[in-house]
């Protein structure tokens, strides 16, 4: 979390928009700030790169002076006053789309797409070749060669300047598994993201890693990695801090800065679904392999309600399950097949096909463990949050209270708790800054000795 400086934000939401350009294909370029109506930036962990679109209010028919076609880069750059974190990218236009022209003839409305520069080179990059050795070293290997660029964007005295500093991938908990493949075509983000579903912790027991994009870098990690480092140190740069929710600011004279960690709408997108666990894999599955060199089969089972304390989760050590531990289950409810050839690379040992029955459940369960449990949240925008951060939430108990029984909490133990942020849009216009939140966590808080 940012340090804060001595001085103090006018209002909760406020936002310094420090540049805002578009440069052309043929080397132009414009500020558009004044012409902004909307921007809004998306980070998803689930998803390699941000993405976006700007709605712009042309009085100055920009779209055909500059021109604006649809194949020019954007410079982003804003923060929240006394933040010292800021958000600062270049992104690729693809696409204009709703164009439309007002009653006065003289101002028109369009919205433009942006991406990231990285998605762009990726979809004109095809790999055909092999690859080999440490999955870190590989995916450091990919990143390098294919991505790692001058991507910001300056402009002073009227040039165009790009960064010394290149564009950086920070590889969390590296994985310890070697692998030997050949890529059939696949782009330089499907390379990565394979290397992702075949690796094995170094640290912690769990395979649930994740190539992503948030506001400030490119990482490559575990989540449990995130839950460990979070539940191991109260001053994690990964934590945004307590968030409460209060049906209306009764707080009135309280700081701008403490309104930031004030919610102002919560909805519940999932809760979890023991249907769908049954049938998902969830809670058991089976991998089975199917040996071609030794013309064998083996059936691998696993079990989500046997292996769940074995890994750390976003409540730490007081992690319950979102599950009985007598539910229904069965590893028939999803099956795989996997086919195996046991030394069939002498150079690597225990290459991906003998390794996956360490992987395949494991990796399964603990990502839709990231779907059982979801809200929304509305907050003011904050420059230093993005995607794998986690953050507390508080939510009011409103069961009728006793003043007499001294065991009633005055939070609300099935929504309260520890979060982790899996997506957020970033939405801006001239005077405001506001973020919705995706949060999820896989776990309840330990209350009693007796609980699960």
């Amino acid at each position: 979390m940012s340090e804060y400086a001595t001085k103090q934000l006018d209002r909760a939401g406020d936002v310094d928009i420090q540049e805002l350009t578009i440069i052309s294909a043929q080397g132009k370029f414009l500020d558009v700030k004044d012409y902004l109506s909307e921007l809004n930036i998306f980070e998803d962990i689930f998803s390699p790169s941000l993405y976006g679109n700007m709605l712009v209010q042309d009085s100055r028919n920009l779209i055909k002076e500059l021109p604006i076609t649809g194949d020019e880069y954007i410079v982003v750059k804003f923060k929240t006053p006394t933040i010292n974190a800021s958000i600062s990218k270049t992104f690729r236009i693809y696409s204009v789309t709703d164009r439309s022209i007002a009653n006065d003839l003289n101002t028109q409305t369009y919205l433009l797409h942006f991406i990231s520069k990285e998605s762009i080179i990726d979809t004109v990059k095809p790999l055909y070749r092999s690859f080999e050795g440490n999955i870190d070293q590989i995916v450091g290997d990919i990143w390098t060669t294919y991505f790692q660029s001058n991507r910001t964007v300056d402009i002073k005295n009227n040039k165009i300047n790009f960064f010394e500093n290149l564009t950086q991938l920070f590889i969390l908990n590296s994985p310890k598994n070697k692998i030997k493949y050949v890529s059939p075509g696949w782009t330089p983000f499907k390379n990565i993201n394979f290397c992702a579903s075949k690796s094995i912790p170094s640290e912690g027991k769990a395979c649930n890693y994740l190539f992503f994009e948030s506001s400030k870098n490119f990482y490559f990690t575990n989540i449990e990695g995130i839950f460990n480092s979070n539940n191991t140190s109260t001053n994690s740069p990964l934590n945004l801090g307590k968030y409460f929710y209060k049906v209306t600011d009764v707080e009135q004279k309280s700081s701008a800065i403490s309104k930031l960690f004030q919610i102002s709408s919560f909805r519940v997108k999932k809760t979890v679904d023991h249907l769908v666990n049954y049938d998902s894999g969830y809670l058991a599955n089976r991998l089975i392999t199917l040996d071609f060199i030794n013309k064998e089969y083996k059936a691998h089972d696993y079990d989500i309600v046997k292996k769940f304390n074995t890994y750390a989760h976003s409540e730490g050590e007081n992690a319950i399950p979102l599950f009985s531990s007598d539910t229904v289950r069965t590893p028939l409810s999803k099956i795989k097949f996997y086919p195996q050839q046991p030394g069939l690379h002498t150079s690597v040992e225990n290459n991906i096909s003998e390794v996956m029955p360490e992987i395949y459940g494991n990796r399964l369960s603990n990502l839709l463990e990231l779907s059982n449990f979801k809200l929304i949240i509305d907050v003011p925008g904050r420059s230093d949050a993005e995607v794998g951060c986690m953050l507390d939430f508080v939510y009011p108990d409103i069961s009728p209270r006793d003043e007499t029984d001294s065991s009633k909490t005055n939070d609300d133990i099935y929504y309260s708790g520890n979060y982790l942020v899996t997506a957020i849009r970033h939405k801006i216009n001239l005077l405001s800054y506001n973020m919705t939140m995706e949060i999820v966590k896989d776990s309840l808080k330990r209350k009693n000795e007796q609980d699960f």
